[in-house]
């Protein structure tokens, strides 16, 4: 029996077996899974009714907040696809993303009428829906009482006739460096994902997860689907604040929750400075730059709970790998299973990896050796929206080709080192700029760091660090630049820093490199 793989076959069955638990917490307001199931099926009836159809896009551009949740299955589970907006983007940005999928229907928080009004004005014939913030004013038909205005007589079918090979959602990949690419994740590709999770996580039917990660951010959409899946229960945040956090999380006895590192450099300066009951707290998975043990350890410490470093790609839906200790393993002292927790992990089943060289050769998982990481599994995406060339340039032999390069090492246990594009090649010699991120964290003052590559007449390349100093302490920057220098090979050394106030940071708190390197990055150097 062939039954299509769909992520409401998720929700349809915790609606079952767990109907009366409680499923979403979002501010004030709280509903049970019975109420999520009968919400979400209302918003595929109000969207029938506005004329969607299969493969329809409908955007979303707002908060983490329960509509965004429930647009997770109501929007995909008759054959529209979602298409997440990153409320983090500039308009120019998202008008490109809308002359690229051109939605049908747009829903958003009234917080960016502003800029879904200058949207409207790129797609002809634009439906629109707003979500009403409290205090706002709603110019356009409000989200609730669409929803409400839903045709009964457009029943949503048990087992809707879907093809799970067609796309289901389209994630935008940042527009930094260009026009954003959209990554067409399928109905397969995320029902597999989720169970890929499931097996190789410890997520069970009591779990409670804060959405601390912006549902349309690779570290969190995932969320969504193998949450609901087990029943546990959502805990909505629409806005990342230290104390906020660690408040809901004593509040909602919060089990799980995503993050990157500066978030967690937040959270442990808030923790340290007021008393929380974290003791909920048992699974946290980290995403963005590897970590150095030490920074594990305080953590840990600070914050409870188990370590778990990932890695994952817009295009692989999002999971590729979990740092999750193996028990041949567990036996190793705290400092040894501190360094594996800070890696990228290892593949979650189902899922391959390899490193190959500049001629795809594979090579060997020595801990030593880098190449490019390639992967490929269930979750890997269809490819790229409207751009059938670069898809051809990501997928090929079979493989997606990251664009990170890594290591792996015997006990298979992934090592980002850089992404290609920025490893620094000075004299011939490659640097990455992760090693000397990592020792300059371990600097008492730093809070956080970026190194990039600055032009140099003799070398090409060399190193440079942009450093934020911890609050009430003070650094010289010559003395980081001999804490670092005296823990590397000589071609390695850091030839500068830079102190700054802060980062520049996606939505999840990711230093952008790129932002970095062009206010950093050049006619600096006088040697």
């Amino acid at each position: 029996m062939m039954v299509p793989m769909n992520v409401n076959r998720f929700l349809k069955r915790t609606a079952n077996l767990y109907g009366t638990k409680l499923a979403v917490i979002d501010q004030d307001m709280s509903y049970t899974y019975q109420e999520m199931l009968a919400r979400v099926d209302r918003l595929s009836r109000a969207l029938k009714g506005q004329g969607i159809k299969p493969g329809d896009r409908v955007a979303w551009l707002g908060y983490n907040n329960h509509p965004l949740l429930e647009a997770y299955f109501g929007v995909v589970q008759f054959g529209a696809i979602l298409v997440p907006l990153n409320i983090r983007l500039n308009p120019d940005d998202l008008v490109k993303i809308f002359i690229d999928c051109t939605p049908s229907l747009l829903v958003f928080d009234s917080d960016f009428e502003e800029t879904a009004r200058r949207l409207a004005a790129v797609v002809p014939n634009l439906k629109m829906v707003e979500i009403q913030i409290e205090g706002s004013h709603a110019d356009y038909e409000d989200y609730e009482s669409f929803l409400a205005a839903a045709p009964s007589s457009l029943a949503v079918p048990d087992h809707p006739p879907l093809d799970e090979n067609a796309v289901a959602e389209i994630f935008y990949t940042s527009g930094t460096t260009g026009t954003p690419k959209g990554v067409g994740l399928t109905h397969r590709n995320l029902y597999m994902n989720a169970m890929q999770i499931l097996i190789s996580a410890d997520v069970r039917d009591d779990a409670v997860i804060l959405h601390t990660i912006p549902l349309f951010h690779v570290n969190g959409w995932g969320t969504p689907h193998y949450i609901t899946a087990v029943g546990g229960t959502h805990v909505m945040l629409r806005r990342f604040i230290p104390d906020l956090v660690l408040s809901q999380i004593e509040k909602h006895r919060v089990t799980h929750a995503s993050l990157v590192p500066t978030m967690a450099n937040f959270l442990i300066q808030a923790a340290q400075s007021h008393s929380y009951d974290l003791s909920s707290l048992r699974y946290e998975v980290f995403g963005g730059a590897p970590s150095p043990s030490s920074f594990v350890q305080t953590t840990m410490d600070t914050l409870g709970g188990e370590y778990v470093g990932g890695y994952g790609l817009s295009e692989t839906s999002p999971i590729v790998s979990l740092a999750s200790i193996k028990s041949t393993l567990a036996s190793n002292e705290a400092r040894v299973l501190n360094r594996y927790r800070g890696t990228a992990g290892i593949p979650a089943i189902g899922v391959e990896v390899g490193i190959v060289d500049d001629d795809d050769y594979e090579l060997p998982w020595d801990g030593e050796t880098v190449g490019e990481l390639r992967v490929r599994g269930d979750m890997v995406m269809d490819g790229y929206w409207n751009k059938p060339e670069e898809t051809q340039l990501a997928i090929r032999h079979g493989w997606f080709y990251t664009g990170d390069m890594a290591v792996i090492d015997p006990e298979g246990y992934i090592h980002i080192v850089d992404r290609k594009k920025d490893i620094i090649i000075s004299g011939g010699e490659n640097i990455s700029s992760v090693e000397l991120e990592d020792i300059l964290f371990q600097h008492p003052a730093v809070f956080e760091c970026c190194v990039i590559g600055v032009p140099d007449p003799k070398w090409g390349e060399i190193p440079k660090a942009v450093v934020v100093l911890r609050p009430n302490m003070n650094a010289d920057v010559n003395e980081i630049l001999g804490f670092v220098n005296q823990r590397v090979a000589s071609f390695k050394a850091l030839k500068a820093i830079d102190l700054a106030l802060e980062l520049p940071k996606t939505a999840t708190g990711k230093i952008q490199k790129i932002v970095v390197r062009k206010h950093y990055g050049s006619g600096w150097y006088q040697g």
